[in-house]
């Protein structure tokens, strides 16, 4: 074999490896289709941003690796990822028992709890009891949902849909009597002007069908993929610029204890 010959194999080999390192530097992040402030907007132009949007650029940036926002259909999600057609699922999906079972999930990146919003001059008793005869909206395929069918399915007449701004118009417009969601996007509505007549009528506690808070989703055995996250999670945490980022949008810390 000539020189000039191994010169131009080796040539190729560098060229096929680099190519090959610039794929896997590649992570497609799976974004609910469906806007969800302060978490996810999306402008009209097509511009993603939000609270997620900057944690998840902050990740990359630790990682070296290049990100793309892949929308998908809530419900569809998980299917996407286990088809691979994502790498990640990052819209606040909450690491509940459940999901465990087909997904594995990252160190967890923020905690909230869902409220219960109503009008104002509407006495509520957040129980059994006090859901007859209600009708309550909330986002269908969500923890939510989840928890209010396993408490109060028997009692609540339950409303599913595909967003949270549905069943807050829906809410406005009385067709249902009380909205469950996350509680600071519901804050948010309460703060606008439609949102004067309302609030909120009580928050939920703790529990296991409402998960350990949100992390990313991971193919099940995507060990290298995980630590690679947990790794750049736990150094922007420590850096301070997790803290600088959450005061862009919240009072609070949307980690949670």
């Amino acid at each position: 074999m000539t020189r000039a010959l191994i010169r131009m194999l080796a040539f190729a080999v560098g060229l096929a490896s680099g190519v090959a390192a610039h794929a896997e530097d590649v992570l497609r992040w799976g974004y609910d289709s469906a806007p969800f402030p302060p978490w996810t907007n999306k402008s009209p132009s097509g511009q993603w941003s939000g609270f997620d949007v900057d944690i998840m650029n902050s990740l990359c940036r630790e990682m070296k690796a290049k990100c793309e926002i892949v929308e998908i259909a809530w419900d569809g999600i998980i299917p996407a990822l286990q088809a691979n057609k994502i790498d990640i699922i990052w819209s606040g999906m909450s690491m509940t028992a459940e999901r465990e079972k087909v997904i594995d999930f990252s160190d967890r990146y923020r905690r909230g709890p869902a409220a219960y919003v109503a009008a104002k001059d509407m006495k509520l008793d957040i129980s059994a009891e006090g859901f007859k005869g209600k009708t309550v909206g909330v986002k269908k395929a969500t923890n939510f949902y989840s928890y209010l069918n396993h408490y109060y399915g028997k009692a609540a007449d339950i409303k599913l849909y595909d967003t949270t701004d549905d069943s807050i118009a829906d809410l406005v417009a009385g067709r249902i009597d009380v909205d469950m969601g996350d509680i600071l996007e519901l804050t948010r509505f309460l703060k606008s002007e439609a949102g004067q007549a309302f609030e909120i009528k009580g928050v939920t506690p703790v529990d296991p069908l409402l998960g350990r808070g949100a992390g990313a989703g991971i193919r099940k055995g995507d060990t290298a993929l995980k630590e690679r996250i947990n790794t750049a999670l736990a150094t922007i945490r420590k850096s301070g610029e997790y803290t600088a980022i959450a005061k862009k949008y919240f009072e609070h810390d949307p980690y949670g204890e």
